[in-house]
């Protein structure tokens, strides 16, 4: 639902009774709200979801319902105004920076419960990339993690969709104990990685060419940029844990382990589809 309108005024009060002389409802300022305005984590896990309910929404600029067709808000979502995702970038984390008290606020302040965004790589370091509740909302292929809190406050993991997954290959061999996947980049390439899975898989095709993408985008020129340290576990990525196996990556989630064989250098861009893989099994 794109217009969410106000909830109605009762009378008799919320025990059958009717309001008191000291009620403070008639100050409160409730207004009609557009579900295309997300205005926290969760107004825009439901905004991007379909499940839109009044409250934690922006004020719908028509202040009436009927007029959805032709609002601007309405027009950038449909152009898919969202935010300029960096290139070779499967993963960035989202910050929630809330606003300061609006100018000459004394009793009431505007900005009460209002925030920011800030988006940094998933290791912390700063970007350039300029965003918002509603461009983040209105990104194309763009997936929620889950919102965790730490020392630097509220975040939550970004996610992009690399449309490269289409062309990539996995080849999966199913074995009594054990399920062995071939991740390529496209048929007719060198082989990327094999994941095996010990026991029951719990991987879906759609992480598993996720991944195959990921490892596959790599730079053309040989950078010799410094190898982050993969971590043994990503805030707000629950019940996933990495580790290592001699030269294999070992990812142990709940009860079961898949190990990582790869054929690829272990460099920046093999941790970091590591990472986004983590978000990808724990995004909601």
């Amino acid at each position: 639902m794109l217009f969410l309108p106000e909830p109605s005024y009762g009378p008799g009060g919320p025990d059958g009774q009717g309001w008191n002389r000291l009620s403070l409802n008639a100050h409160f300022d409730t207004r009609h709200q557009c579900g295309l305005l997300p205005q926290n984590y969760a107004a825009l896990w439901e905004s991007m979801t379909g499940r839109q309910a009044w409250g934690g929404f922006g004020r719908c600029t028509r202040l009436a319902p009927g007029h959805c067709g032709d609002c601007r808000i309405q027009q950038l979502h449909l152009s898919r105004d969202g935010i300029a995702w960096p290139a070779k970038t499967p993963l960035l984390l989202a910050r929630v920076r809330p606003l300061p008290p609006a100018p000459g606020s004394m009793f009431v302040n505007v900005n009460a419960g209002l925030s920011e965004l800030e988006l940094v790589s998933w290791l912390g370091e700063p970007t350039r990339v300029k965003a918002d509740w509603r461009t983040v909302r209105n990104t194309a292929g763009l997936h929620l993690g889950r919102r965790f809190q730490d020392a630097d406050g509220e975040a939550f993991w970004l996610v992009r969709h690399n449309s490269a997954a289409a062309s990539t290959a996995v080849r999966t061999r199913t074995y009594r104990a054990h399920t062995r996947h071939a991740l390529y980049g496209s048929d007719g390439q060198v082989r990327l990685a094999v994941l095996t899975c010990h026991g029951r898989c719990t991987h879906s095709a759609y992480a598993l060419e996720q991944l195959a993408a990921d490892l596959a985008d790599r730079p053309a020129d040989d950078t010799d940029a410094p190898v982050p340290a993969l971590p043994e576990r990503l805030p707000g990525a629950p019940g996933v844990t990495f580790g290592r196996e001699g030269d294999r990556i070992t990812v142990h989630r709940h009860d079961n382990v898949a190990c990582l064989a790869l054929d690829v250098p272990v460099d920046a861009v093999t941790v970091t589809a590591m990472a986004a893989h983590a978000v990808r099994l724990t995004s909601t």
